[in-house]
């Protein structure tokens, strides 16, 4: 334990006590139900400014250098997993570069000046994020797509998953986008709209303060 806080590994003990702390924050936020890395998203609104800036279209991160700061958060995925879990898989990663890094240099001859050892395992980190990212960002289940907007789903087909959808409190459907991505919405029943059950086929005609309005879809749809 003394040589993990030993001046050579102090950045990478401390990123490491950091991630532990995060994890059992986030750990216990989903022990009583609310998950902290939401908590945090949206604190950030995530859903709203970042995701548009990473998940433009093609090209865009690109347009102002390909090493811009929009460029570096796209080619790192920043917007397609939480952010608490892209921070705690950065520090993972940064810690074990550089024990790792100052293990084999301690092996050898003798550990690294501490600003070099951080600045080369800060380099190795970064693409083992965007890798891990990349792989999480696919196995994350998410309510909304992060490449389309809330807006982009008024006209859609949706499945009432919790009803009956009615013009009381808002139910729930299910809805996909144009890349086939599921969404859990909630929704109500447009004013002149009868109830629909679960189950039932409805179309989303509009969205008002955060809620979809519905009405049944018409077989032909």
């Amino acid at each position: 334990m003394s040589a993990l806080a030993g001046p050579a590994l102090f950045p990478f003990s401390l990123a490491a006590a950091v991630m532990a702390g995060l994890v059992l924050v986030e750990v216990l936020s989903l022990l009583v139900g609310h998950s902290a890395s939401a908590l945090v998203d949206g604190a950030l609104g995530q859903d709203a400014g970042l995701d548009n800036a990473v998940d433009g279209p093609v090209g865009t991160a690109h347009a102002h250098g390909a090493l811009s700061p929009a460029a570096l958060l796209s080619w790192l995925n920043v917007g397609r997993v939480p952010f608490l879990i892209l921070l705690i898989l950065g520090l993972a990663a940064f810690a074990l570069a550089g024990f790792a890094l100052q293990g084999l240099a301690a092996a050898l001859v003798a550990p690294l000046p501490v600003p070099l050892a951080v600045l080369a395992a800060g380099a190795a980190a970064l693409p083992v994020l965007r890798v891990s990212t990349r792989v999480l960002a696919r196995l994350i289940p998410r309510d909304e797509s992060y490449a389309v907007s809330a807006d982009d789903l008024v006209g859609a087909i949706a499945e009432v998953t919790l009803g009956p959808l009615d013009q009381g409190l808002p139910g729930q459907v299910r809805a996909l986008d144009r890349h086939g991505n599921p969404h859990l919405l909630r929704a109500r029943a447009a004013p002149d709209a009868p109830a629909m059950p679960a189950g039932a086929r409805v179309l989303l005609v509009d969205r008002a303060d955060g809620v979809f309005v519905a009405i049944p879809a018409a077989p032909d749809l």
